[in-house]
This record gives structure tokens, C-alpha cells and sequence, in this order.
């Protein structure tokens, strides 16, 4: 007879539960350095793998492609070589930088600093203590949160600026959130009074206390007059608009006084 033969007897039975044992976590293994290879290789971000002293054992494609250089180029650099000599102090030490995320700059190949978010991780990599870098390029998102100022900047001068008096109110609470300059000079109140106001019924003349109440709904618009008492106790007839919008997650009212009715 040739082959291997199987016995099963209370003698070998250990041995056999060793070797299955023994080819189950061969191939975990196996298994588990494909999944690490395989999100190594696609993820959209860089990812370095660096000794003690930061220079990189390894690195992905995304990683070649943000320094413009091939994976044996970078393979064997020191991580002070890849970023501005002006931000190399910031990487000299990888230990104070695990744990937390991290913006800096990343140095290509042509020598254009590229803004970057930086986490980093001890691992233990091929029998020794390594780091593991994730640097993700935020170019595009601080791009657009420059767009993002630069909107507001100009929305909130053509409010502050606007010759028609304005405000904003919480529809929840009914208190002033903003109010811009010519609405200051109209009603002789200062901002910080406007915004120490109970409601916005505060300005109401006291004949015009009871005013129906917007539905707490985005995207409503009420064109109605109104009497308002100024600071001087003048009486203000005027037309309004408002219209009803979503600001930081709540409902509020922009208010626009179109026409001044008359003074007394």
C-alpha cells in the first residue's frame, strides 16, 4: 500500500489538531496580509511605513503619485527630505504625532508644497516597531473653505452695507441674530440692544403687539406692514419682507423693510 495512511487513535488525534490548527492560521495569515495588501495598494490616501529614525521601509501608490517619484525612489528617503525644509522640524519626532491628525506640507518631486492632513500609527512591521503615515492631500478642501469665507465675506457686506434696513431672527426663540448698519441707524438702537431684546416684538408699537406668527418652515415668504416704535419713541410705519430660510441647522427670518409708510 502506498500514501500516506490516516489513524485515529487517542495518540494522534493531538497531532492531527496541530496540524489543522497549523495550516488554519497559515492561511488567517495568508488572508490577512491580502486584505492589508489590498488597502494599502487603493487607498485613495498615502500611506508610508517608516522606521524609528523616518525613513520609509515602504509606500503605496497613492504615496508615489502625491511626491511624483516611484516607489524605489522613495523607498530608503528620510522623511525630512519630503517635506519643505521650513516644516521639517514638525516631523523630526514621528513618536510625538501618533494619535493625532496633523496639517503640514508635503514636498513633490518638481518642488511644489502640497497642503496635507497627517495621522500616524506605532505598528509592528516585518519583526520591528515601524509608523504607519497616513497623509491625505487637502488642497481641494482648503480651496473650498477659502471659497467658503470669501461667499460669506460677501454676503455679509452686502448685508452690513445694504441701504435697506435688514435683520435676522430665530423663528424658534423670536430674538435678533443680526442686524445690519442702515437698520442701526433707523431704529437708533445699537446691535448689542437689538441682540438683548426679549423677541423681536420688542420693536412692535404697543397698538401692533399682536402679529401672527410665521410657521417654523424654510422657504416662506410674507410681505406685510408693520408699526415699530424707534429708541426716541417714534412710531415707524414701514412694509416688510420676510422670508423664512435654514441658518446653522435652525429656521430662522430675514427681514427686509422694502418702503418707510411713515414717522411720527
Amino acid at each position: 500500500m502506498s500514501g500516506s495512511v490516516y489513524v485515529d487513535t487517542e495518540v494522534t488525534r493531538p497531532y492531527h489538531r496541530g496540524i489543522v490548527k497549523t495550516e488554519l492560521n497559515t492561511y488567517e495569515l495568508q488572508e490577512r496580509e491580502h486584505l492589508f495588501r489590498t488597502v494599502f495598494d487603493h487607498s485613495p490616501d498615502a500611506i508610508f511605513i517608516e522606521d524609528l529614525d523616518g525613513n520609509v521601509l515602504d509606500a503605496n501608490p497613492a504615496a508615489c503619485q502625491l511626491h511624483g517619484l516611484s516607489r524605489d525612489q522613495l523607498v530608503g528617503k528620510n522623511v525630512a527630505s519630503l517635506v519643505p525644509p521650513a516644516y521639517r522640524d514638525s516631523v523630526a519626532n514621528a513618536e510625538q504625532l501618533v494619535g493625532h491628525a496633523v496639517q503640514g506640507y508635503s514636498l513633490d518631486a518638481a518642488g511644489r508644497s502640497i497642503p496635507v492632513s497627517i495621522r500616524t500609527s506605532k505598528i509592528f512591521y516585518m519583526g520591528r516597531t515601524a509608523f504607519l503615515l497616513q497623509v491625505r492631500d487637502i488642497t481641494e478642501r482648503l480651496r473650498t473653505e477659502e471659497a467658503l469665507r470669501e461667499s460669506e465675506s460677501r454676503y455679509r457686506l452686502l448685508f452690513d452695507c445694504n441701504p435697506q434696513p435688514m435683520w435676522v431672527y430665530d423663528l424658534e426663540t423670536r430674538r435678533f441674530i443680526a442686524i445690519n448698519e442702515t437698520a442701526l441707524r433707523l431704529y437708533r438702537y445699537s446691535r448689542d440692544e437689538f441682540l438683548l431684546m426679549e423677541t423681536v416684538d420688542s420693536i412692535l408699537a404697543p397698538r401692533d403687539q399682536k402679529r401672527a406668527e410665521l410657521p417654523k418652515l424654510p422657504n416662506l415668504v410674507e410681505v406685510t406692514t408693520a408699526k415699530h416704535r424707534r429708541k426716541d419713541g417714534a412710531t415707524l410705519t414701514v412694509e416688510l419682507t420676510q422670508h423664512t430660510m435654514i441658518l446653522d441647522g435652525r429656521v430662522v427670518a430675514f427681514v427686509m423693510i422694502s418702503k418707510i409708510i411713515s414717522t411720527r
